[in-house]
């Protein structure tokens, strides 16, 4: 588990310096886990962090380490920005609210659940770089029946 949270490290340390152009981002933030089901799993708090970098200007690959009372979490996911958010945007006046959608895998270790993830979230944008960001996600497990693991989390995001 240490060398996998040490190349998370580099991961989110190289994505912290792109090249010209390219825009990154680092978070942390506070997750709990609620699994459903006949899930092994039991509900669990503790901490995340995030490490993405964008693709264009709406769509961005991030990683994610979670460690929580008893389990630990790594999510690879694509994340989408609503594309007719401008419109509302110029009608209603919220542009420092920014929804989103996320699609990707998760996998909680430890008597935990692999397999594919999808959610939603939103960030509010304190200024360009800084932003607050809420997410909540469901993983259905393949490897039992029956099982979903959903996350909520809550935190604040650099963007580079």
């Amino acid at each position: 588990m240490k060398k996998l949270m040490a190349v998370l490290v580099v991961i989110a340390a190289a994505w912290a310096a792109p090249a010209d152009g390219v825009r990154s981002y680092v978070g942390v933030g506070a997750q709990a886990l609620l699994p459903q089901g006949s899930s092994r799993m039991r509900h669990a708090v503790g901490g995340a962090a995030n490490a993405g970098i964008y693709l264009s200007e709406r769509i961005a690959l991030e990683t994610e380490a979670a460690w929580l009372e008893k389990y630990c979490g790594l999510s690879v996911r694509a994340l989408g920005h609503f594309s007719l958010w401008e419109e509302f945007d110029l009608l209603f006046g919220c542009e420092k609210f920014d929804p989103f959608f996320t699609f990707g895998a998760s996998g909680w270790m430890r008597r935990g659940q692999v397999g594919p993830s999808a959610g939603i979230g939103a960030f509010y944008y304190v200024d360009d770089d800084w932003a607050l960001r809420f997410d909540a996600s469901a993983t259905l497990g393949l490897d039992t029946r029956r099982e979903m693991a959903y996350s909520v989390t809550l935190g604040i995001q650099r963007a580079f």
